[in-house]
């Protein structure tokens, strides 16, 4: 659906419409946004972006490219501490883990402060591409201007939307909350990722 087809469908199911088109697309990027941050496990693994940048001997620190919720893993090569690079990624990277200034921690990790991601220890070597960042897309929020476009959200479950709105207009309307119950259960069963995704035991 376009956001301007969800927002129809949102007007004509309010009893005495006085919400105006702008408060409808800010609740609709609100319940949105609520609904792809619980990302189900099949879209949490499709739907990652990678960017690699250079570090300089002793500064761990970085811009972040994106909220610091929407990182995923941070990956460092070896040669920031070491100066060696292998033709093997896998011996080149390594993934570290997040965690907040635990200064007695000497493992490599993560952390973030005052809008950048830092690397403890600070690297030894300067490297190009010595850090990988991956994180999920931010989508922006909707405006007039997106009225004929998608609403970002799974095309087939748009009418979740939908409701999830008219749940937030109305809270204490029971078919509206039974309505946006009966969808999401269908969502989180069609995109769980279970059924697609099996692992078969080979031995």
């Amino acid at each position: 659906m376009l956001v301007q087809e969800v927002v129809e469908e949102i007007v004509e199911k309010l009893p005495e419409n006085t919400t105006t088109v702008v408060s409808i697309l800010r609740k609709i990027t609100q319940v949105r946004d609520r609904l792809m941050r619980n990302y189900s496990p099949a879209q949490a693994q499709s739907e990652v972006l990678n960017q690699s940048f250079d570090v300089t001997v002793g500064n761990g620190l970085l811009n972040l490219i994106c909220p610091p919720d929407s990182v995923t893993e941070v990956a460092i090569r070896n040669a920031i501490y070491t100066n060696q690079t292998f033709e093997d990624e896998s011996l080149d990277w390594r993934r570290i883990p997040l965690r907040q200034f635990d200064e007695r921690e000497k493992r490599p990790y993560y952390y973030f402060v005052a809008g950048q991601i830092g690397v403890y220890p600070p690297p030894l070597f300067d490297t190009f591409y010595g850090i990988k960042i991956f994180y999920t897309p931010v989508i922006g929020e909707l405006t007039l201007d997106d009225l004929n476009s998608g609403t970002g959200f799974e095309p087939s479950f748009d009418m979740l939307l939908v409701y999830g709105v008219l749940r937030d207009i109305i809270p204490g309307d029971n078919d509206f909350e039974m309505r946006y119950q009966q969808i999401y259960r269908e969502y989180t069963s069609a995109t769980s990722g279970y059924e697609r995704y099996a692992v078969k035991e080979r031995w």
